[in-house]
């Protein structure tokens, strides 16, 4: 990571920023501006989206006692960063991800010098550590559903009847990523035939969109007007919402489900225990993996379409 430079240190208060960094990254920006305009709608649906998702994390975090350090969206190497209390808020260089840090995730987890174990993540009460987890996937599914309803009124249904098709077209995305995800393992065979099909006849059973087919719907979406812009938007964000609810690690599903176990044994035991999700790094490793392919296939999938 370059040297920052340009800080400014004040009590509780510190700005760094990488210029060499900064500057690539304002680059792929304008490249993107230039060359690919969609990559810029999607860019811009998908930052509301993670930036809020992230916010939902860490105001629960808040409330529910811990000390968040950090607050970035990206991953990779730091952009830009400013610390506001005892927190540091910033960018990071890959755009397509976030997180919040929470302390202590894991019973021996390392804390910084000075930092108190009060703050952490460990030491909150189950309902608020698993308040805390489920805040992201839930701000998603909020918003999801508000973007419908605005889509509705913007299109000329009453208020009562947005509302009611707002919560339709939320349960039918979350269902749809569901079922999409099961025929994808259950046919996981015809997928990977229909992937190395050079010809492109053979259809695979279930298809999902990379960041490529994203750009291009974005594109559409914005060029159709606000109705649909409001729609995709929704879609976007209740998919990630219902994605990140599977109990699966590193998703949030799976910090989830060992909160609310840890609050069960305490209800039918009297006794405190607290699971520690790093014994599921392997199967995070997994996951990340099954990720990593499914979303390569679909970039070929995506570029095959559009060529």
């Amino acid at each position: 990571m370059a040297t920052a430079v340009g800080s400014i240190d004040q009590e509780g208060y510190d700005l760094k920023v990488s210029p060499a960094w900064a500057l690539a990254a304002l680059a792929s920006v304008v490249a993107l501006a230039v060359f690919a305009p969609s990559g810029l709608y999607l860019l811009g649906f998908l930052g509301l989206i993670i930036v809020a998702h992230e916010a939902g994390h860490y105001l629960v975090a808040r409330r529910a006692g811990m000390r968040p350090t950090e607050f970035f969206w990206g991953f990779g190497p730091e952009l830009l960063s400013v610390r506001v209390g005892d927190c540091r808020f910033g960018l990071r260089a890959l755009f397509l991800g976030g997180y919040v840090r929470l302390e202590g995730m894991t019973p021996q987890s390392e804390l910084p010098d000075g930092f108190d174990e009060a703050g952490t993540f460990r030491s909150a009460p189950a309902k608020g550590r698993l308040a805390t987890i489920l805040a992201g996937p839930a701000v998603n599914l909020v918003m999801a559903y508000l973007a419908f309803v605005a889509a509705g009124i913007v299109g000329g249904l009453s208020v009562t009847a947005a509302l009611g098709a707002g919560g339709s077209q939320l349960w039918f995305v979350i269902s749809a990523t569901a079922e999409a995800l099961w025929v994808w393992v259950d046919n996981l065979g015809a997928y990977m035939a229909a992937l190395f099909d050079t010809s492109g006849r053979t259809e695979a059973p279930v298809r999902f969109l990379s960041p490529v087919g994203q750009a291009d719907i974005s594109r559409r979406a914005v060029d159709l007007g606000l109705v649909t812009s409001l729609q995709w938007f929704g879609i976007l964000s209740a998919a990630i919402g219902a994605i990140n609810l599977l109990p699966l690690p590193p998703l949030d599903g799976a910090h989830a489900l060992a909160a609310a176990a840890e609050g069960a044994w305490r209800r039918l035991t009297g006794r405190t225990r607290q699971f520690d999700v790093a014994r599921l790094v392997p199967l995070a490793y997994l996951t990340i993996g099954v990720l990593v392919v499914l979303s390569v296939s679909a970039l070929v999938l995506d570029i095959r379409d559009l060529a």
